[in-house]
């Protein structure tokens, strides 16, 4: 069995930080987690900025290398 470790900078990160780590427009990530393909951390008022889970990605990728393997 294959062990890795992955390290963020942190658990959740802004929309306006996603974009920057990953290098895609801050609209299409936006787009993104309005159709809910991106997993953002729940909040209690609405008012509030959302953030993206860094963790429930990994944790998604994790799943899918599973499958594929």
């Amino acid at each position: 069995m294959n062990t890795f470790a992955v390290q963020i900078a942190a658990p959740y990160v802004s929309f306006e930080e996603y974009a920057r780590l990953s290098g895609i427009p801050l609209a299409t990530v936006r787009h993104l987690a309005r159709e809910g393909r991106l997993p953002i951390r729940p909040k209690n008022k609405p008012q509030e900025k959302p953030f993206i889970n860094m963790l429930a990605l990994i944790k998604e990728a994790d799943q899918q290398a599973f499958i594929s393997r």
